[in-house]
Order: structure tokens, then C-alpha cells, then sequence
């Protein structure tokens, strides 16, 4: 009878023991299944940043540099043009406004050279992100990122008040130098002063800043578990050359 019973026992806890083994195991395999499934979702989502950032980061770069290229051509041909008329016209009057008109030109060109609207942002094919490490897409994220801001920054100098003051300190004396320094009328001064300024204002009005709103709907995406918004805010630009003059919005 002791025998029995103690063989019983003996093979509860055989059973038990099995039981347990296998449980453990079962556990173990769920834990390790579910690690892979956590990896799979966040690296899918490190994907899906990384190309929302890359998409913003170029369309900004590409609108910047049309901006920059354009009005830097304008000032140019601006400068080229009133140069080859004020050396070859032998009226007085013109060839002061001329002349006159290639100085301001000229500081126009200057300054576009001096502040590139470029921030070295290089692209990366979606192919190659999705075969990048962990790390990489961590630090290329972050890079992004800081990029993002930098064309934030820019765009928002290239707004400031120090910009417009200098365009109209440069407007204002423009408009002294024909009044006073050639000796016209208190009206060809103003509608010098005038003309300048809706071109320098109508320059620093069309700079693109959509970086600004990119910017603020990647964070909060961010925050919200990136589920991005297509919801835009509308943006003025204009265009003035010497046989045009366009204004318009872009959503």
C-alpha cells in the first residue's frame, strides 16, 4: 500500500514537473513573439518617419532653392540691364536713375549670394531606408529632424524685421539720393522709395515657409502615435519681374 502510494505521488509530480517545463516554454515562445512583433511595429514606424521627413525635407529644399534662384536672376538681369542702358544712353536724368538703379540691384544680388536658402539636405531613396539598421534610422531620424529646424530658421530670418529694416534703410536712401542727390522732386523720391519697396517686400513675402508647418505637424504626429495630418494651411506668393507681376495662394 506504501509502494502505491508513493509511486502515485512520484508521478504527480513527474506530470507536474512536465507540465510546467512545457509552460515555460509555451511562455518563453509567446515572450520572444511578441519581442519580434514590438520590433516589426517600430521599425515599420522608424520607416515611416524617416520617408515623412525625408518627403518634407525636399519639398522644402526644392521650393527654397526656386525662390532663391529666381529672385537672384532677376536682380542680375536687373543689374546687367540698367548697366548696358546707363552706359550707352546720353540722357542725364536716366542715366542717374540707372545708375542708381544698378546699385540697388546690385546689393539685392549681393545679399541673396550672401544668405543660401540651402541646408545640404541629401535625400535617401525609400529602398535604401528600409534596409538601413535600427541605429542608422535612429541618427538619420535625428538628423532630419535638425534639418527640419534649420529650414524652419531660415525661413523665418529671411522674414525678420532686421531684413525688412535693412531693405528699407536701403529703399529710404535710394529715395533721398533721387530727391536730394539729384536734385528732382519730393514725388520722384517718394515713387522711388515706393517702387523699390513693394519689389523688396514682394521678394521677402513670396520665401516659401511651409518648412514652418511641416514642422508642426510632424511633432504632433509624433505625439499623436504618427498618424500624420493632410490638413494644410494655405500659402501667398508672388512674382515680379520686369514684364509680369503675379500674386496668388498655394494650398
Amino acid at each position: 500500500m506504501n509502494k502505491r502510494l508513493v509511486l502515485a505521488v512520484f508521478g504527480l509530480l513527474m506530470v507536474w514537473t512536465t507540465f510546467g517545463a512545457e509552460r515555460d516554454v509555451v511562455t518563453n515562445a509567446s515572450a520572444v513573439k511578441m519581442v519580434h512583433v514590438d520590433d516589426s511595429l517600430s521599425n515599420a514606424k522608424m520607416t515611416f518617419q524617416l520617408n515623412l521627413l525625408q518627403k518634407a525635407l525636399q519639398s522644402n529644399e526644392r521650393r527654397a532653392d526656386s525662390w532663391w534662384k529666381t529672385w537672384t536672376t532677376i536682380y542680375a538681369a536687373a543689374t546687367i540691364g540698367q548697366g548696358v542702358v546707363a552706359l550707352t544712353t546720353r540722357q542725364k536724368s536716366l542715366k542717374q536713375d540707372l545708375i542708381l538703379g544698378v546699385g540697388t540691384t546690385l546689393l539685392g544680388m549681393a545679399n541673396q549670394l550672401l544668405t543660401p536658402v540651402k541646408t545640404g539636405f541629401r535625400p535617401i531613396e525609400t529602398d535604401s531606408i528600409s534596409i538601413l539598421s535600427a541605429s542608422d534610422k535612429i541618427q538619420l531620424r535625428a538628423q532630419g529632424e535638425e534639418y527640419l529646424k534649420k529650414q524652419v530658421q531660415i525661413a523665418q530670418a529671411g522674414k525678420g524685421w532686421q531684413v525688412h529694416a535693412l531693405s528699407g534703410a536701403v529703399n529710404l536712401a535710394s529715395g533721398l539720393i533721387t530727391w536730394i542727390g539729384f536734385n528732382r522732386s519730393f514725388g520722384e523720391g517718394v515713387f522711388n522709395f515706393a517702387l523699390n519697396t513693394v519689389i523688396t517686400e514682394t521678394q521677402i513675402w513670396t520665401q516659401p515657409v511651409r518648412a514652418k508647418q511641416d514642422l508642426e505637424r510632424y511633432l504632433q504626429a509624433k505625439d499623436l502615435g504618427f498618424e500624420p495630418s493632410t490638413k494644410l494651411s494655405p500659402e501667398w506668393y508672388g512674382l515680379v519681374t520686369a514684364t509680369s507681376c503675379r500674386f496668388g495662394v498655394r494650398f
